[in-house]
Order: structure tokens, then C-alpha cells, then sequence
């Protein structure tokens, strides 16, 4: 009660916070440092100096100091946990440093968190809520604060963290297999395309849901970093979507999707869309979003003139064309690779003989993408193959190819925003999709739209 009544009688004084704003945080204040230099008597300084130490605002000592007659002894005032905290309330931000800033900040979260765990336990409180709501808000600023750029393309799809790691082989029933993780990646196909084409010097914005955590903050991180517009991403008190990349000895890869019960993995309402930015945008990119949104958002784009782009995955692709068919209804190009299509035969219900056959559904252009085989191309007229130039081949080596769907679809887009011809477009999309293949992981794998023209042009 006694501290309480001095803190409050020297922080009632415009002399008491005058004098505690100007004593020094990072270093002792020496009593007769201050004389002379404040508009107060030194009656007045040494009162309310002695005033501080007794609150415990204050430490104070005496240094042996030599000067050039004689050795003396000097008072000087350093301040306490407390009264560091004080004067920093008392200062103007320009007033402190970096550094007395951080640690300050950091000795209270230390205090403020030991008071969250003392509360958790005292009441059963779960402590991860506190951990997402502090994400949450983290991301939520940071998501405001981030750069707003008018798109050419908006690109709608999944983000995801891609966890890679070496195995000996994959394991036997009831065998447990050793994991080597050797690296992480920011993924997700959504978030990839929007990354590459912002390496390819497109204005991009990306619609996605990443979840209030650690790996939520490292994703969201890249796409600003990578000049992607993220305002318009989600952020719930979910998991991020984590992808499991192996490789085996041989160099085969094998991809493991970790779902969790709560995952953030689409948007699932008309309500968070910013349908303004797709008003404004050119291209409509449009990939892992649940099929019903898929739908609303091709209709949306294509009612008001957009190219719209399509390219679900094979997870969508599994559910067969019953249940995609009202989002090609409204979809201009669709692209998938060759396992995707055999999952889509195989999973509908309707007869489907040839690609062909999807044409006649809606998409005026069909790619169906086959790795280092090249692509076919088909529209409504007929169907183009396109082989993988030899030169590309023996000059980009694969060693990871995450990604390179990912890199093509990019680059097509880039060609066809240029109003290049869909041969042109594709054969630019080939080059960009080798040099992603030749790198490790996906994101940092994208190659420059310089990059591309040194091969291409």
C-alpha cells in the first residue's frame, strides 16, 4: 500500500514525471547528471530521486569516480523492472531504442503469459485457444497492412505447408518406417500458381484459408513476400493443409495429404469472396475450392466476360464428372494431368470415351498434361500434341517435379494475357514448367518471366 501511495504521488506530479521522463532506461542516471538540467531546484530532483528509490522505482549506489585532483564519490539511479516500465510510458517511441523496445516487450509477454497459464489452470481454460487467437490476430494485421494491387489475375485454390523427407522404402503392413525430413516448403497448388505468376510479373491476387498457427504465418509470409495480394486470404482457428512429399532411394515420389478433422482447405461461402475483385481482374484461376463454390465462382467470372481457368486436382477429379460438370458449364479452359483424367473416367457414372467428350460440357480448350511426355491440347475441332522439345529434356534434369503443373498453368496464363496464340502459349508454358522441375520444392522453384525468355525467346 505504502509503494502504491509513492508511485501514485510522484506520478501525480507534473515534477515526478517530468524528472522520471528524462532519467535514462538502458543505463545508471547520476544525480548530478540531472542538476542543472531539468527546470526544477536540485532540492526538488534530489526529493523526488529519493522519492523513486523508496517506491522501488529507483535502485541507487555510489561509484568511485577518478578526476584529475582527486578520487570522489557519485550517486547514481538506476531504474528497476518497474520503473524501466514507467519511464518507457513516459517517453516518446523516438526516445527508445530498438533494442530497450524489444526486451521490454518480450519481459512483459513473459509476465502476461505466466498469468494465461496460472488462469488455464486455475479454470480448465484450454491454452491453444489463447495460442489462436494470438495467430489470428497476428495474421489478421498483418493481412491489412499488406499491399493492395489491382489483379489481372485471381487465382482461388488451396495453401499449403510441403514437408519433405527421404525413406528407405515405403512400409509394410503394421512395419514402421523411418522419415528423414530434409526440408519445407511453402505449397499448395492455389498458392503456387499465384506465386509463379507473380514471377512472371503478373499483378496476382489469391483467395485461399490458411489456419491461425505457426505454419499459417510462414505460408502467409510467402505470398507477401512474393508480391501476391493477400487480403482478400482467410484466416480461421484451424489447421493449415500440410502435404507429406517422400522420396525413395530410386527418386520416386510419393505424396501424403494430412487432413485433419479441422483443416482449413477452401473457402466455403459465397460470403467470403470479394466479388468486387473479380469484377476488376482479367483471368479467373480456379482450383481445390469444394465444388459448389467452384460453380458459384465460374458463373460469377463468366457471366461478366472473364476467362475462366479450371484445374481442380485429383481429389476433385475422383468424384466424377456428375459432379464437377456444372462448374466446366462455365469454364473456358480445364486443365488436368494424366492420372487426374484416368481417376475421372473411372469415378463417373456417364460413359466418358475421350476428352472430346468434355468439350461438349462447356470448356472450349481441354490440357491434359503428361509429364516429361509433353501435353495434348484439345478443343472442339481437334487435338494437338505437344512433345516435350528434346532440348528441354537434356538441359533441365528432374529432380523434383512438385510444382511444374503448377509453373505451366502460370505461364499459359502469362502468354495468353499477351494475346499470344494457344501454340505459343503452351510451348512457353513447357519451358517454364522444365526449369521448376530441374529445382528443389515448388515455390522457390518458379522461374522468372526472364528466366523463361533467355530459353524461350
Amino acid at each position: 500500500v505504502k509503494q502504491r501511495r509513492l508511485i501514485w504521488r510522484i506520478l501525480q506530479s507534473k515534477v515526478g514525471t517530468g524528472i522520471l521522463s528524462k532519467l535514462k532506461v538502458e543505463e545508471p542516471t547520476y544525480q548530478k547528471e540531472r542538476m542543472g538540467k531539468l527546470p526544477y531546484s536540485n532540492k526538488s530532483i534530489i526529493e523526488y530521486l529519493k522519492l523513486m528509490a523508496s517506491a522501488g522505482i529507483l535502485e541507487q549506489g555510489m561509484k568511485r569516480v577518478k578526476t584529475k585532483r582527486k578520487t570522489v564519490w557519485i550517486k547514481f539511479y538506476k531504474p528497476t523492472r518497474l520503473g524501466k516500465w514507467l519511464i518507457l510510458f513516459l517517453k516518446s517511441p523516438e526516445e527508445v531504442s530498438k533494442e530497450t523496445a524489444k526486451e521490454t516487450i518480450e519481459e512483459l509477454f513473459q509476465i502476461y503469459s505466466a498469468n494465461i497459464v496460472e488462469v488455464c489452470q486455475k479454470y480448465g481454460l484450454d491454452v491453444e485457444y489463447f495460442h489462436q487467437v494470438l495467430d489470428e490476430k497476428f495474421l489478421e494485421e498483418w493481412k491489412e497492412k499488406a499491399s493492395k494491387i489491382e489483379p489481372d489475375v485471381v487465382v482461388f485454390g488451396s495453401v499449403a505447408l510441403d514437408v519433405y523427407g527421404q525413406v528407405e522404402s515405403l512400409p509394410k503392413p503394421d512395419e514402421t518406417v523411418y522419415v528423414t525430413v530434409t526440408q519445407t516448403f511453402a505449397g499448395g497448388m492455389g498458392a503456387n500458381v499465384a506465386v509463379a505468376l507473380s514471377r512472371l510479373e503478373v499483378p496476382v491476387a489469391f483467395v485461399g484459408k490458411i489456419g491461425s498457427n505457426s505454419t499459417g504465418r510462414f505460408l502467409l509470409r510467402n505470398l507477401k513476400e512474393n508480391n501476391v495480394d493477400i487480403s482478400n486470404v482467410k484466416i480461421g482457428r484451424q489447421h493449415s493443409l500440410q502435404a507429406l512429399i517422400l522420396f525413395d532411394p530410386k527418386g520416386e515420389r510419393y505424396i501424403i495429404v494430412l487432413g485433419f478433422p479441422n483443416t482449413a482447405l477452401s473457402i466455403s461461402s459465397p460470403n467470403e469472396i470479394n466479388w468486387e475483385l473479380v469484377k476488376k481482374c482479367k483471368m479467373v484461376y480456379i482450383g481445390e475450392v469444394f465444388v459448389e463454390m467452384a460453380s458459384t465462382i465460374a458463373n460469377f467470372a463468366k457471366n461478366l466476360g472473364k476467362t475462366v481457368l479450371y484445374r481442380p486436382g485429383v481429389p476433385y477429379l475422383k468424384l466424377g464428372i456428375e459432379r464437377i460438370k456444372d462448374v466446366l458449364e462455365h469454364v473456358d479452359i480445364f486443365i488436368m494431368n494424366e492420372i487426374g483424367w484416368k481417376e475421372l473416367k473411372k469415378n463417373s457414372l456417364g460413359k466418358i470415351g475421350e476428352i472430346f467428350d468434355l468439350c461438349k460440357l462447356g470448356p472450349k480448350i481441354v490440357i491434359l498434361t503428361r509429364g516429361e511426355k509433353g501435353c495434348e491440347v484439345w478443343t472442339r475441332e481437334r487435338r494437338n500434341v505437344y512433345l516435350l522439345p528434346k532440348k528441354l529434356s537434356e538441359k533441365f534434369k528432374v529432380i523434383d517435379p512438385t510444382g511444374a503443373g503448377d509453373s505451366f498453368s502460370a505461364a499459359l496464363i502469362k502468354k495468353l494475357l499477351d494475346k499470344s496464340s494457344l501454340e505459343e502459349a503452351v510451348h512457353f508454358a513447357q519451358v517454364a514448367a522444365c526449369i521448376t522441375c530441374s529445382r528443389m520444392g515448388a515455390s522457390p522453384a518458379f522461374p522468372t518471366y526472364r528466366e523463361i525468355m533467355e530459353i524461350w525467346g
